[in-house]
């Protein structure tokens, strides 16, 4: 059903639930997404992404005569939040000015009166090395965007394997501490962009514990609160001192479904209560019972996220949004496996 038709026959009927959206506001609000937000999403780099038509495809999972969950699906858009590529590189530049700085600063006990303090930090960053916890951030994308001049890139992920011996495992580090001497890094930021339950970095953390020569940040752009959580704590209870922790954004209570505390003024609104139990009651259908890696019903560690970047959606997003594995179901934002986010 197109979407024009589908807004009209919502239209003609006065009996939906009262936290439904009005359907011209919805229907403004789609277009929108359809025209300025939505319409650049591009995980697989082919530029071939339309919203709308997307869109319809992932409301025909619907039998055209059950319209209340049509509306259901429609609705919970307007708490889905979607980053573009402005908001991205806002990021970015928000990683550097804020808790990048900010951290040299301290580390280096610099006076922020010193009327030097510019030159030094702009000396202190040619002599950090700007690397990726997975391969699910682009460094090359961060240098240009805050304007670092950095020759070397490094991924932790392809270091941190917890099968290695402890003899592998002392070659690999004898091996970068050798390269980060070589190449004159004073300190590492090690950058992510999107972190779920966080246990996706936890051999990364392991792995650059190991590296205590060199003082460490750790920066998501973006983090689910389950992952920080996780992710304090566990830096807590290693005691990895040289390692400081520090996210650009941790997403708000209000975009997660899944179980994390909540104040008594921090309730689920009602639509996202219906549409958590829409997607544990449709789940069997979204995912295909044969897969071993398969998610629940509220995504990889059941974190339940109501989010997406226009580079992919991160696999702790509902699968009922992205997964695509099952030829019953056709998802929102088709996922891209190779490009990592979430976990």
């Amino acid at each position: 059903m197109k979407i024009a038709r589908l807004f009209i026959e919502i239209g003609e009927r006065d009996d939906w639930p009262k936290y439904f959206e009005k359907s011209e506001i919805l229907r403004s609000r789609i277009e929108c997404y359809s025209s300025k937000l939505m319409n650049i999403y591009d995980p697989m780099n082919r530029e071939m992404w339309n919203f709308e038509h997307q869109l319809e495809e992932w409301l025909g999972n619907v039998k055209d005569d059950d319209l209340e969950t049509k509306y259901l699906l429609i609705n919970s858009l307007s708490f889905f939040t979607f980053f573009n590529r402005n908001q991205c590189n806002a990021l970015f530049q928000e990683a550097l000015n804020w808790p990048i700085i900010q951290w040299l600063i301290e580390t280096k006990e610099y006076d922020i009166l010193n009327p030097k303090l510019d030159k030094m930090l702009e000396e202190n960053i040619s002599h950090t090395l700007f690397s990726g916890a997975t391969d699910s951030i682009n460094i090359s994308d961060f240098r240009h965007i805050c304007n670092i001049e950095n020759k070397h890139s490094i991924t932790w992920k392809e270091y941190a394997d917890p099968e290695d011996s402890e003899k592998d495992r002392k070659k690999k580090i004898d091996l970068i501490e050798g390269n980060l001497r070589n190449w004159k890094y004073d300190q590492i930021v090690v950058l992510e962009d999107f972190v779920g339950s966080g246990k996706q970095i936890k051999d990364v953390i392991d792995f650059l514990g190991l590296l205590k020569g060199w003082n460490i940040i750790l920066i998501p752009l973006l983090i689910c609160p389950q992952g920080d959580l996780f992710i304090s704590k566990y830096l807590s209870e290693c005691k990895f001192d040289h390692i400081s922790y520090r996210p650009v954004s941790i997403l708000p209570s209000e975009l997660i479904l899944g179980d994390i505390h909540r104040s008594e003024y921090e309730e689920l609104p009602q639509i996202l209560f219906s549409l958590k139990e829409y997607a544990t009651e449709i789940h069997n259908k979204v995912v295909n019972e044969k897969d071993k890696h398969a998610p629940g019903h509220l995504g990889h560690g059941q974190i339940g996220a109501l989010f997406a970047k226009y580079t992919n959606c991160p696999n702790n997003t509902l699968p009922l949004f992205w997964y695509d594995e099952n030829n019953a179901w056709e998802p929102l934002f088709k996922r891209n496996e190779r490009r990592g986010h979430g976990g």
